[in-house]
């Protein structure tokens, strides 16, 4: 988002002002973003050959020519006058309407106080932040705008519960500097200009000891829908340079990137558990409905027993949806290690895990692919020595794939499959394909299962033919069921 600061019509030019910190996530090449543009030309063998530019949506705004549907408003700075396009049913010939204009960013602001409860209260129609100096909270994709309409800093104890938050143009709620045991609750969000829920902590450059980060935040049984309206890098819960974060029993929707994104794994010990997450993605891709980055090292103040590792983030007894422009349900990117993510239901793509990723589980998922792009069950790097991603106990079924070459193929790793050391740990897993066999792509080679099995790899698992929808749709409603009875 810009503004514009002049326009020379005859030059064919336009000037840009300020703003521009908004991530335009879907510009960029026809042959370096093939997951975006459908339409991009590909040779006989499916390789694209276009470098035609892929552009996001663009939308502009106070255009007088544009003035052309009702709810639209053209503001003449002139002489301070709104003209508004209406509806015909919208009011009566000789009725009163009253027009809001909202002037604050931030309409409560808790800095130093504890055990504040905000109960049953209704926020909306705070301004929009989009053009305001953001900055870039950690060493992930995001920038932010350090603000929100619900500020929460250096507290303790706090408890937002039973509240709505429809109609801001910004970001609901922020937790920044040293909070405490924050707690929000049975809240609905929907229709925001940026994110719902969002948490920054603070570093001296790498050294997170001095505590100045929101940790032990609690996030239950909330709702989030239609957000991201004006920034599309946005997410029902962001965080960075935070830990200990417990996300559970939330439904989160519709939106136009990431669910929940993690910037950092700062801190560790954070938990995901028991949240359907359908519909993200919706106007981006290379990204998951859970997605994380873990690019630079922090020390922080358990240290002495961890060092620069952390304990791990638990994913568990979620249902994820990997619909839209989501490649995975969960995207591990980008050095992203200690993620134990186990007993999952996902519906789309299993994990992807690249560049320096390590030490993290995949075990005793569910995976139901459709076609994306071919990562199927599993997409990972390879590994130092002793510290391998591990995949087990894991069943996958490949319903369909972008082309006959990866109807079998259960996923990718970039080690060589003769780099043992190297090699994803793959045991006891059982995938179902369309020829009833599996494949992984190995470096630059594809071994069957059997091929993998005499070299140690994928031991104790098995591949058979697609079972019948019926059947499928059995095992969907067994894992919900057992997620509801582990839950009680």
């Amino acid at each position: 988002m810009w503004e514009i600061k002049s326009h020379n019509e005859s030059a064919g030019e336009l000037r840009f002002g300020r703003g521009g910190s908004q991530g335009g996530r879907s510009w960029c090449k026809c042959d370096q973003c093939t997951y975006v543009g459908s339409w991009c030309k590909r040779d006989d063998d499916g390789d694209v050959i276009d470098d035609r530019l892929i552009g996001g949506g663009w939308f502009v705004e106070n255009i007088l020519e544009e003035l052309d549907a009702p709810g639209e408003f053209f503001y003449v700075e002139s002489n301070r006058t709104i003209l508004l396009l209406l509806n015909a049913t919208d009011v009566e010939d000789d009725a009163e309407m009253t027009l809001v204009v909202p002037q604050l960013a931030t309409l409560i602001d808790i800095d130093g106080a504890d055990k504040v409860t905000i109960s049953n209260v209704g926020f909306r129609d705070a301004r929009n932040t989009y053009l305001e100096k953001h900055g870039v909270p950690s060493g992930g994709d995001w920038s932010l705008y350090k603000g929100a309409g619900l500020q929460i800093a250096n507290s303790i104890g706090t408890t937002v519960q039973g509240c709505t938050f429809s109609r801001l143009d910004g970001t609901a709620i922020i937790l920044t500097d040293r909070t405490r045991q924050i707690t929000i609750e049975d809240c609905e969000f929907e229709w925001l200009g940026e994110s719902a829920m969002a948490a920054w902590g603070y570093t001296d450059e790498w050294d997170g000891r001095d505590g100045r980060q929101p940790r032990e935040t609690f996030v239950r049984r909330n709702i989030v829908r239609e957000i991201g309206i004006y920034q599309k890098q946005s997410s029902a819960w962001f965080q960075a340079k935070s830990c200990n974060t417990y996300i559970t029993d939330n439904v989160f929707l519709n939106m136009p990137r990431a669910a929940i994104n993690f910037n950092d794994g700062f801190g560790g010990g954070n938990v995901i558990s028991n949240n359907l997450l359908f519909n993200t993605c919706r106007e981006s891709g290379d990204h998951g409905p859970i997605n994380t980055w873990d690019r630079q090292p922090l020390l922080w103040d358990a240290s002495n027993r961890y060092g620069y590792d952390t304990p791990p983030h638990l994913v568990t007894k979620n249902f994820i949806v990997a619909n839209y422009g989501a490649s995975q349900g969960i995207d591990n990117d980008d050095g992203s290690s200690f993620y134990h993510i186990i007993d999952n239901i996902m519906c789309g793509e299993g994990l992807k895990a690249d560049y320096g990723g390590h030490d993290s589980v995949f075990s005793d998922n569910l995976v139901i692919v459709s076609p994306y792009d071919g990562q199927n069950c599993i997409n990972v790097n390879h590994f130092n020595p002793k510290h391998q991603h591990q995949f087990t106990n894991n069943v996958c079924a490949i319903l369909s794939c972008r082309g006959k070459d990866c109807e079998d193929l259960i996923g990718y790793t970039y080690a060589s499959c003769s780099e043992t050391a190297k090699f994803p740990v793959l045991i006891n897993n059982t995938y179902y394909t369309k020829n009833g066999n599996a494949s992984l792509k190995c470096a630059d080679s594809t071994y069957g299962i059997e091929k993998l099995q005499k070299k140690g790899y994928e031991l104790g698992s098995s591949a058979h033919f697609l079972p019948d929808d019926e059947r499928m749709i059995s095992w969907l409603f067994e894992r919900v069921h057992h997620l509801l009875i582990v839950r009680k």
